[in-house]
């Protein structure tokens, strides 16, 4: 099975590509679900209230997504303490999802697309057969975040996010958004056909 990993900043157009892919017949691993699913494990969900106060807890006690992103979309300090306890365990359940499908396929689809931020966080590069990166101008992003947050929110989310440089990967693709939906699928086609090949060379015997 061929791996790919597709990531960018948010807003940049990532999940777009992946899911691209994912029509083309690639099987998809969804990188921000699995990150909320693990801010359910009880014993995430208690360090976050250590760490943030239990007001960052709503009446379920469960983690109250747009309190903690306020918190730590404006305080950098606090996106690297929620950062350590989050990321080891979102990590080793990526990980376990991509062993999962690979045991589990059959004659199934040949590629796997890991649609995820936190890529070159995770160092997962050599883990992977390539890597898409998918960018945009940091107007264009933020705009795109409006649909779902006030001018101000949107902003503050986009300049608070960092990642740190891809390392070395077997192959990388980098895709630029410009803002024009079709063109970005085009864009995500002709990598997909370079993807696709790589797959069925390596299904040949």
């Amino acid at each position: 099975m061929v791996r790919i990993g597709v990531t960018g900043l948010m807003a940049s157009g990532k999940s777009t590509v992946a899911r691209r892919f994912e029509e083309r017949g690639a099987v998809r691993i969804d990188g921000d679900a699995l990150g909320w699913e693990t801010l359910r494990i009880p014993e995430v969900r208690s360090r976050i209230a250590e760490a943030f106060g239990r007001e960052i807890l709503g009446p379920e006690g469960e983690v109250d997504r747009a309190r903690l992103g306020a918190r730590v979309f404006r305080d950098p300090r606090a996106m690297e303490r929620l950062n350590a306890i989050v990321q080891p365990p979102l990590r080793e359940r990526v990980l376990e999802k991509v062993s999962s499908i690979e045991s589990a396929r059959a004659a199934g689809p040949s590629v796997l697309v890991l649609d995820a931020a936190l890529i070159s966080t995770w160092g997962l590069e050599r883990e992977l057969d390539g890597v898409v990166e998918v960018t945009a101008p940091e107007p264009l992003r933020i705009a795109r975040l409006r649909s779902r947050a006030t001018d101000e929110e949107a902003a503050a989310r986009v300049r608070g996010q960092s990642l740190p440089p891809l390392g070395p990967a077997a192959r990388l693709w980098r895709i630029e958004n410009g803002g024009d939906p079709a063109a970005l699928l085009a864009e995500a086609d002709k990598v997909w056909n370079e993807i696709a090949h790589m797959a069925a060379g390596r299904r040949r015997p």
